[in-house]
């Protein structure tokens, strides 16, 4: 199915529960999704072929969406018990794309998706870069 015609008989299911009569749903539907009457009562006639499925996959989306919460509450525990600062920051970029799929679960559209880069933060132990950069270590 299209997503558009998705939006368009999730709608139909809400504004059903809501109370609306089919015509007023047509009406409304149709002026909102550009198309015609037909096409949304096409969609009442046929709701026994495309409703359970929409239910199975919005019972999917909710245990990826909850998966993906505990991931989040996990990764945050890993960020405060973390000893180094590579463990932190590790937990932080995790969090970070917890936080994008989340978004992009929820129907967000990132901006720069489509060319989605890849962060990587270099981190450096403090030592060696005491050693590496004396002067830089010490005020003067």
């Amino acid at each position: 199915m299209r997503e558009r015609t998705i939006e368009r008989r999730l709608e139909l299911l809400q504004l059903e529960g809501n109370g609306l009569e089919p015509s007023e749903i047509v009406k409304e539907l149709s002026v909102k999704y550009v198309v015609s009457e037909r096409a949304v009562y096409k969609d009442f006639e046929s709701r026994n072929f495309w409703q359970p499925v929409l239910q199975e996959m919005e019972k999917a989306v909710l245990k990826v969406r909850n998966r993906h919460e505990q991931l989040y509450r996990k990764t945050v525990v890993s960020y405060m018990q973390a000893k180094s600062d590579k463990g932190r920051l590790a937990a932080l970029n995790l969090m970070r794309q917890i936080n994008v799929e989340l978004a992009e679960l929820a129907g967000i559209k990132i901006q720069g998706s489509d060319e989605r880069e890849e962060l990587h933060i270099k981190w450096e132990d403090p030592e060696s870069f005491k050693k590496q950069y004396p002067s830089d270590t010490n005020p003067t």
